[in-house]
């Protein structure tokens, strides 16, 4: 996209394009994000006033954007488990996002979700439902007889999320932007899930 059009991107284009710059190269300097966004070094330094500033409004819009798939998921439908498998669904949408999740040297950090939640909360007039999604929905599947009841709510959830990192990485070891390799990482992802967390009773 040539310069002049890109110069007239506000701040949130802006930080939308320093994250997809960023999952490609996460050490980009404040220069080689300029030039991958087809803007001015003094127009990215004039918005966020430095790399740290950019770089952490990149993360927290990905931690949004992770919250935001969770519900697009509808978490409160359905069983748990199919819950579950829309969310692991909803999250391979987001490659760039679970790209600087899953890093060796993450950006997207348990700080950066907590900011993101505080900046959603602002000016808000309730704090909200501040539980873990992944969490709850856990606890749904087990009260509905979907999830194996006798697996700890805290550690399926963390079995829940490094697997669709797992599966992420996969692919992007394929090649990511190869959809039947993405579909099939995905279906395997889904598969993991549901046969270590499924109760005897949800045979699917």
């Amino acid at each position: 996209m040539p310069v002049q059009g890109m110069r007239r991107l506000g701040r949130e284009a802006l930080v939308s394009e320093a994250l997809s710059h960023l999952a490609a190269n996460p050490q980009a300097s404040m220069i080689e994000l300029s030039q991958s966004i087809g803007v001015g070094r003094t127009t990215l330094y004039r918005h966020f006033g430095d790399r740290e500033a950019l770089v952490g409004a990149a993360a927290r819009l990905g931690a949004r954007r992770f919250g935001e798939a969770v519900m697009k998921a509808r978490p409160g439908e359905g069983t748990g488990l199919a819950a579950l498998e829309r969310i692991c669904a909803e999250m391979f949408t987001l490659p760039d996002v679970l790209t600087l999740l899953f890093a060796d040297n993450p950006i997207i950090t348990d700080e950066t979700f907590a900011e993101a939640a505080a900046e959603s909360r602002a000016g808000a007039e309730s704090a909200g439902d501040e539980d873990d999604p992944l969490e709850a929905v856990i606890a749904r599947g087990q009260a509905d007889g979907s999830i194996d009841e006798d697996v700890p709510i805290g550690w399926a959830a963390a079995f829940v999320y490094l697997t669709i990192g797992s599966g992420h990485l996969y692919s992007v070891s394929v090649g990511v932007d190869d959809p039947t390799a993405r579909a099939k990482s995905l279906e395997l992802t889904i598969r993991a899930v549901r046969k270590t967390l499924a109760s005897s009773g949800a045979e699917r």
